[in-house]
């Protein structure tokens, strides 16, 4: 595809000016992550790169940025089970659209034993902005992975030449185990939260 009609497409993807809310379909496919594979936008392929992590992997060693801009370490033991959703950029319209149901489904179901921890490359002030003006529920933990696209890298959810990551969940347990990866293979939809929160309350 050319580059202008590529750009052209990721111009269109970055905008939410025109598009509504709950447009967007959940799937439960999944495809792999890494070098090598790749993520289409409508009918653009976008290349990923990075390490691929798969079932039963150990979590990487991973420092993030939180809104505080205090770090965030992935291998720091937590008593509770981590949901990571990993998404393009807060200033998608998908990404809103997947922030806000699970911000939705945090008002209205207890959810303890469980961090929901939201990780793009935005920075710590677009996160923190975005987390207000759309209200989004506290319980969700925003990460920034905009210092040295390390978690990209590592996880294999790095989008090539384009600085963002690809949408993904990922449920680690209590040790650190990975339990569940789903990454879709379409940009536009959005990946199965609820799939994702039942796997993570076997492990509780």
């Amino acid at each position: 595809m050319k580059k202008t009609t590529l750009s052209a497409l990721i111009a269109c993807f970055l905008s939410t000016a025109t598009l509504a809310a709950n447009q967007f379909s959940t799937v439960t496919d999944s495809a792999p992550l890494g070098i090598g594979n790749t993520v289409t936008l409508e009918t653009a392929p976008l290349q990923l790169t990075g390490h691929a992590v798969k079932l039963g992997d150990m979590m990487p060693s991973i420092m993030l940025k939180q809104n505080d801009l205090s770090d965030f370490d992935t291998t720091v033991p937590s008593k509770n089970i981590r949901i990571y959703n990993i998404i393009a950029s807060v200033d998608t319209p998908v990404c809103d659209e997947q922030l806000h149901e699970l911000s939705d489904y945090l008002n209205a179901n207890n959810t303890s034993g469980i961090d929901f921890l939201a990780v793009s490359a935005d920075t710590p002030f677009a996160q923190s902005r975005f987390a207000k003006a759309a209200e989004i529920n506290k319980q969700i933990t925003f990460l920034s992975d905009a210092v040295s696209h390390s978690f990209g890298q590592k996880t294999g959810t790095q989008i090539a030449g384009i600085g963002l990551l690809t949408r993904t969940i990922i449920v680690v347990d209590k040790n650190n185990i990975i339990r569940h990866i789903q990454r879709v293979p379409e940009l536009t939809t959005t990946p199965d939260l609820t799939k994702a929160i039942t796997i993570a309350k076997q492990y509780i």
